[in-house]
């Protein structure tokens, strides 16, 4: 497990069997999503940090769009 923080949002990375894992706190809730397989925390440029940052604000936005329209959450 490790975290890095970028731009004042903390990063978290899990790796479970061979998959990493990304967790983030994005308005007040926890998000995650999965890195592409073969990409590691520990190897990857600095440059990433935003793609995976915009990225964990995508799922956030999604995850409340379904949270707030019942027929999307079905």
């Amino acid at each position: 497990m490790t975290t890095q923080s970028h731009n004042n949002t903390e990063v978290l990375f899990q790796k479970l069997g061979n998959t990493w894992y990304i967790f983030a706190e994005i308005d007040n809730e926890t998000v995650y999503s999965t890195m592409p397989e073969g990409m590691d925390p520990y190897t990857t440029s600095l440059e990433l940090y935003n793609v995976i940052e915009d990225h964990m604000a995508r799922v956030s936005k999604i995850r409340s769009k379904k949270k707030g329209n019942p027929e999307a959450a079905a």
